[in-house]
């Protein structure tokens, strides 16, 4: 019985979600129906979760938070709210420059109107 035990012990142990994983599908789930406000507050939360641990993120842990800012962005663009996208975008690419990263922030960038792109907000450089 032992023998069968511990195997199944550590499939399920594999198989479980975390809280931020659950709330990411979640947030998904809301943006596809039209749900925005709620995918927002999901996003945020994936990204909260994973912030407060910042120091131990492992690889999948940071490509998870990146993917929430890139999916909070993509809620902003669809709610017109440009400054605060193309911000959740930036911290997506910085966290994971991907290709797909980049393509989000420069469509968002591309729809915000002329007169206010002056007034996006510019994250300092750090040194």
């Amino acid at each position: 019985m032992k023998k069968y035990f511990y195997p199944l012990l550590v499939i399920a142990a594999l198989g479980c979600k975390g809280d931020a994983e659950l709330a990411m599908e979640r947030g998904i789930q809301y943006y596809q129906w039209d749900m925005i406000e709620k995918a927002v507050l999901e996003f945020k939360f994936v990204i909260h979760n994973l912030s407060s641990q910042n120091e131990k993120l492992d690889y999948s842990q940071i490509r998870l938070k990146s993917r929430a800012h890139h999916n909070l962005a993509v809620a902003y663009a669809k709610k017109e709210w440009y400054d605060d996208a193309v911000l959740e975008a930036r911290k997506s690419f910085e966290l994971f420059p991907s290709d797909d990263n980049r393509k989000v922030l420069e469509l968002i960038q591309k729809k915000i109107p002329t007169e206010s792109k002056k007034t996006v907000k510019q994250k300092p450089a750090t040194p």
